[in-house]
């Protein structure tokens, strides 16, 4: 019972920090909107600007019922594992640490050759994509910090690669790396690896990690790995 509750804490926590990731989302086309109204308002008789400005509306509209659909198939209440684009995921992972991420400066590279499809439950391979960002965002230097994201399709199964030049994984930690209540940061509470792993597992997929040591190329790769079309039970 204990465990069930921790894993619905940090599921709880992720669909916190997307909500309000899509708020923040949200608020560009609605303000686009707003601005299309007025314009139109002190325009009405202009047909060639009125059609313009419901073209771009439109296309706003659209940007909007996107974003709704993505978030309810992600968080519906799902029986079964759904087929996914495992590319938009990792897109809704990365917009939920952007804000961070700006602050931070650091410099995202992405490698999103989509779509590549699996099954597998939305909202907690969110989560997990979300764990090992975080992960990356803390491991990366002061200044000159980068992230990189990869999605690939190969052999039967779709590869996810999070990579940062932080200082890497120590020795020591390797050990213990995805063990409970294990962590070396001040914040935190060491259950994101662990959960991580967890619900790899449950989709029949690992989770594997690669550290780099050489002397300014410093940094660690985690690797998401999930059959292309597997059912999984949902526990």
């Amino acid at each position: 019972m204990a465990e069930e509750a921790l894993q619905r804490s940090e599921r709880l926590a992720v669909a916190s920090r997307y909500a309000g990731a899509v708020i923040h989302e949200i608020n560009n086309p609605l303000e686009a909107l707003t601005n299309l109204v007025y314009l139109t308002k002190q325009a009405p008789h202009n047909v060639s600007s009125v059609l313009q400005n419901m073209g771009i509306a439109e296309s706003q509209l659209a940007r909007l019922s996107d974003i709704a659909r993505t978030t309810l198939s992600f968080y519906r209440d799902q029986a079964e594992a759904k087929d996914f684009d495992l590319v938009a995921i990792a897109e809704s992972a990365l917009m939920i640490h952007s804000r961070r991420a700006q602050r931070q400066k650091i410099e995202i590279r992405k490698d999103l050759k989509g779509p590549v499809t699996a099954r597998f439950f939305g909202g907690e391979i969110l989560q997990v994509i979300s764990n090992l960002i975080i992960n990356a965002l803390d491991a990366v230097p002061e200044t000159g910090g980068v992230l990189s994201l990869r999605v690939r399709r190969y052999k039967g199964k779709v590869h996810l690669s999070v990579t940062d030049n932080g200082h890497g994984v120590t020795p020591a930690m390797a050990k213990v790396l995805f063990q409970a209540h294990r962590t070396t940061k001040s914040h935190g509470n060491g259950l994101g690896l662990w959960l991580s792993k967890s619900i790899a597992e449950k989709h029949n997929g690992t989770i594997t990690y690669r550290r780099e040591t050489r002397t300014g190329k410093t940094g660690t790769t985690f690797r998401l790995t999930l059959p292309v079309s597997q059912a999984v039970a949902k526990v």
